[in-house]
């Protein structure tokens, strides 16, 4: 269980942490969505719940629920063009393609 930062991501983590110092908002990652594409997750600006656990790699502190840890086995997180505009590509070490979306994937649930 552990998460790995490319140098191109850990670049943009602490430039984004210089940003938001001042504000107290941490990079937490977060579980976006859960689809039959997998699992969709985010590295997000704000301030840690209470229950969040914080994990050290490279030289950057980590906030998320130990839950997803456990159940995604780590991830790795690197840069990737969107349009003409860089942002963080998280995925996990382990993917779950359960869906929660209640439609087509789900049909015999009701």
């Amino acid at each position: 269980m552990d998460i790995s930062i490319s140098e191109a991501a850990l670049k943009y983590i602490k430039r984004k942490q210089e940003f938001y110092m001042s504000q107290n908002r941490k990079p937490r990652l977060i579980l976006v969505a859960k689809s039959c594409k997998g699992a969709e997750f985010r590295l997000l600006f704000e301030t840690p719940q209470a229950d969040d656990i914080v994990v050290q790699t490279e030289d950057c502190e980590l906030y998320l629920q130990a839950d997803l840890l456990a159940e995604y086995g780590g991830f790795s997180i690197d840069t990737e063009l969107f349009f003409f505009a860089q942002r963080l590509l998280v995925q996990p070490q382990r993917q779950s393609y359960i869906c929660d979306c209640k439609q087509k994937c789900n049909k015999e649930e009701s």
